[in-house]
């Protein structure tokens, strides 16, 4: 059999959040979407399947939430950190709003369906191998492979939303400087975990970069070791393995895991732009830098609306250059460049147990301080609100 071909308007690679909350979007505007991902859904992923209170708001614009809390996700009203056997201080969002936890099998699921539902096509099981171009090098398609052969689809737009190794990404050639974190990540889901105070933990433990858990609804609860570079090898073969010794070593040992650990990694993939002639990026394939409490999914969401402003108006005027999609870079950066700044001041935390242990005992005598910070980790709070000058003197005073 030859390779068969077809056109759409809209190729999204990739039906994670982003992808699905794109192609639904722009499914709804009136346009021809297709949407394609590798994996048959329901599919684990491996996430610490957190979303902030912004996500939840994302997810009510986007019109899914109802769908979401069918699934009876756990409540999250904020977040305990802290050094295991030390210093810690507890945050909490701001009143009337909240996160959630909740499975990224569902989730993913859910807004899958809910493109379906707006308008999009959806295929699974079918890997994009690579994107076709013009003679001037404009994105005007991808290649894939599935069930029925190669097929080649020509489109106005192709949006790459496959990820970190996303290979619409490596296609475009759009990696920027090498990576700075090495770190691996470890999620399994547990019973044994009371998330009844609605709070997640994130407990930095010295050898390991960290250990978090937040429940996740139906009694589970989703732990999440996440691993330096300079230990990823002991991981070895048998991640399992490694992922119930910590859990047993940093005062997790009342846990019980009940299914196959996921590893994932690094958590730093820069980007030098999440637009090309003819195609953009969304979601961790536009730039990723190691969400601490639930961002991740709250950026796919906020990225996607973000891109379907733009590409409906590039689509509308038939001219989908890097030039006509720039606004959503523009606008991407602007939304999300202080959080990812906020990201790297978090982690020279968090390296840092002893620096860390200090913050705690000032956060623990001044709660207002705690809030703060969780709220921004929410995105309830812009980051510049802890450059204030009453933020400071709290901390200073």
């Amino acid at each position: 059999m030859g390779t068969q071909r077809e056109t759409r308007d809209v190729v999204v690679v990739g039906a994670g959040p982003a992808g699905s909350a794109l192609a639904a979007r722009l499914a709804w505007a009136g346009h021809d979407v297709l949407l394609l991902d590798r994996a048959r859904f329901p599919r684990r992923k491996p996430c610490a399947e957190c979303v902030n209170p912004a996500g939840v708001a994302a997810l009510r614009r986007l019109g899914a939430w109802r769908e979401v809390t069918a699934a009876a996700p756990a409540r999250l009203d904020g977040w305990r950190i802290g050094a295991h056997g030390g210093d810690g201080f507890e945050g909490c969002f701001a009143e009337g709003v909240h996160g959630i936890g909740i499975p990224r099998e569902t989730l993913d699921h859910i807004l899958l369906r809910h493109a379906v539902s707006r308008g999009a096509e959806a295929r699974t099981g079918v890997r994009v191998v690579d994107v076709l171009r013009d003679a001037c090098g404009g994105v005007t398609g991808v290649r894939a492979q599935g069930e029925g052969g190669e097929r080649e689809i020509g489109a106005r737009l192709v949006v790459g939303a496959d990820g970190l190794r996303s290979v619409v990404l490596r296609r475009l050639e759009l990696l920027g400087r090498r990576p700075l974190l090495r770190k691996v990540a470890l999620t399994a889901h547990v019973h044994g975990f009371d998330g009844s105070a609605g709070r997640g933990e994130v407990r930095v433990t010295g050898r390991l970069a960290c250990i978090g858990i937040a429940a996740v609804g139906e009694g589970l609860a989703n732990v999440t070791v996440v691993v330096p570079g300079e230990r990823s090898k002991e991981v070895g073969g048998d991640p399992g393995a490694f992922f119930d010794r910590a859990l047993a070593t940093h005062g997790f040992s009342a846990l019980r895991r009940v299914d196959e650990v996921l590893a994932t990694g690094p958590f730093d993939c820069p980007v030098r732009s999440a637009v090309a002639d003819g195609a953009l990026l969304v979601g961790d394939a536009a730039g990723y830098y190691d969400p601490f409490t639930g961002q991740g999914i709250y950026r796919a969401l906020r990225g996607a609306e973000l891109a379907a402003k733009t590409a409906d108006a590039a689509l509308r005027a038939g001219d989908t250059s890097a030039r006509a999609l720039a606004p959503y870079e523009r606008a991407r950066r602007r939304a999300f460049g202080p959080g990812e700044r906020m990201q790297h001041l978090v982690e020279a935390f968090v390296s840092r147990p002893a620096l860390l242990g200090a913050v705690a005992r000032r956060f623990t005598a001044r709660p207002r301080l705690a809030d703060a910070v969780i709220r921004v980790t929410g995105d309830v709070a812009p980051v510049g609100s802890l450059f204030t000058p009453a933020f400071w003197a709290g901390m200073v005073w």
